[in-house]
């Protein structure tokens, strides 16, 4: 699971790169288990960012299959 401190750097992020190519910001972002997603009302777009750590997901497909 990401941390709050992840979920906050990665909406950091995107809203930074959002802002340098003259794109909108986002109507609402959502903290999710493992993700942020950024929705976007007028376009009904959603962007979902995945933050979760590669090798977590690794290890719990390896427990599951044991």
């Amino acid at each position: 699971m990401a941390t709050l401190a992840q979920k906050i750097e990665a909406e950091k992020r995107m809203r930074e790169l959002l802002e340098d190519n003259g794109l909108p910001q986002p109507d609402c972002v959502e903290y999710g288990f493992t993700c942020i997603r950024f929705i976007f009302n007028e376009t009904k777009t959603v962007v979902v960012i995945d933050i979760d750590n590669p090798e977590d997901a690794d290890a719990a497909i390896d427990e599951d299959a044991a």
